[in-house]
Parts: C-alpha cells; sequence; structure tokens
C-alpha cells in the first residue's frame, strides 16, 4: 500500500510528537520500532522509503540505514543529527 503525503505526514506528526519524550540515547531504536510497526501494519517501507525522507532527521537516519538501499540515497539532503 503507498500513503499519500499528507498519510505520511500524520505518522510523522506522530512520530515528532513521541520523539520529544524520548531520552536521546533511545530515539534511533525507538524510531526503529515505530518504522517496523508501520513497514509491517501500514505500508513496505522498502518500496515507498524515499518518500519519507526530509521530514526528521532521525527518521531520514533509520530509513537509510534499514529501508533505503545505500547507493540510492547519496543524493537526499538532511541533517544527520538532530539539535535537541
Amino acid at each position: 500500500m503507498k500513503l499519500n503525503e499528507s498519510e505520511i505526514q500524520t505518522y510523522v506528526d506522530i512520530w515528532m510528537a513521541m520523539k520529544s519524550y524520548l531520552n536521546p540515547k533511545e530515539k534511533d531504536t525507538a524510531c526503529e520500532k515505530f518504522l517496523d510497526i508501520i513497514n509491517e501494519n501500514v505500508c513496505d517501507l522498502s518500496e515507498t522509503a524515499d518518500e519519507w525522507v526530509g521530514y526528521d532527521g532521525t527518521l531520514d537516519k533509520v530509513l537509510r540505514e534499514v529501508y533505503i538501499d545505500s547507493d540510492s540515497y547519496e543524493d537526499y539532503d538532511s541533517d544527520d543529527e538532530d539539535k535537541w
């Protein structure tokens, strides 16, 4: 299933709301779990991950590490680390 931009934005908003309550050391692991749940229950992120890039640095990092082929994301611009 492919999500439209507003649906992706809703999930990003959920992530951003949760992220503010996380210990900085836990945010990467929490993001991986969050995206795993989306991947298992909502849409196949290995096919749609590029549509999720650009909303948040932590999401971008995990998407690139887990769901996007490393050769295909060199052109994306994103902050590697969030400032919290």
